[in-house]
């Protein structure tokens, strides 16, 4: 008999999905895709997807049916946006009420990286280090 403890079955019923802008570029997702290697490997039995505003892809639809077909119950939303703007603010509530009717799925959005004072805090130490770094 396989003991599973109640973390190991939140975890494949759970899924953590970074949404952010999107962009044609191709490098432009690289940063993003950066976070998500890096959430997963600190999260090893959390799924952590990745979700653009279209027109790039996956959209938001996109990988929340993905995760809704795979078993995922609960959707933590990291909007990873800097401030909320109208995409945090509209239209991503928007989205989740889509998603909650076509799915038995709970979401909970976190606040966006702007409103994370220790966030900001190692922008700005970063930001005067670059800077004072090409004074020199």
């Amino acid at each position: 008999m396989v003991c599973m403890t109640s973390d190991h079955v939140r975890a494949r019923t759970a899924a953590l999905l970074l949404f952010s802008h999107g962009s044609p570029d191709p490098e432009w997702a690289a940063p993003l895709t950066r976070l998500q290697d890096i959430l997963a490997a600190r999260e090893p039995g959390m799924i952590v997807s990745l979700a653009f505003l279209p027109p790039a892809v996956p959209t938001f639809d996109d990988v929340v049916t993905q995760l809704a077909a795979a078993g995922v119950k609960h959707i933590t939303v990291a909007p990873v946006f800097l401030a909320r703007g109208g995409h945090v603010k509209r239209d991503l509530p928007e989205m989740v009420l889509q998603a909650k009717a076509a799915h038995a799925i709970d979401f909970e959005i976190l606040p966006t990286l702007g409103e994370a004072e220790v966030l900001l805090e190692a922008m700005a130490g970063w930001i005067a280090q670059e800077a004072a770094a090409r004074r020199r």
